[in-house]
C-alpha cells in the first residue's frame, strides 16, 4: 500500500517522484525547474524533517498552463 500525504488543510501533498511520474520530468530538471522559479516551490510538511512535498493543485495548475 502506497503512503498518502496530506497538509494541515486536507489537501493532497506529492513527493518528487511522484511530481516527476505525473510531469515525465527527471528529477534533476525538477529541481532546476524549482531553484529558477519554472515551478511551484514544495512545501515542508514538518517544519523541523527535511522532506518536501508539492501541493497537488500547484502542479495542476502548472499542467494547466502548459
Amino acid at each position: 500500500m502506497q503512503r498518502q500525504y496530506f497538509n494541515e488543510t486536507n489537501e493532497r501533498l506529492l513527493t518528487y517522484e511522484e511530481v516527476c511520474a505525473v510531469t515525465q520530468l527527471s528529477q534533476a530538471t525538477l529541481r532546476r525547474y524549482v531553484q529558477s522559479g519554472r515551478f511551484p516551490a514544495p512545501i515542508k510538511p514538518n517544519p523541523s524533517g527535511r522532506a518536501v512535498r508539492f501541493r497537488i493543485q500547484d502542479v495542476r495548475n502548472w499542467l494547466d498552463r502548459l
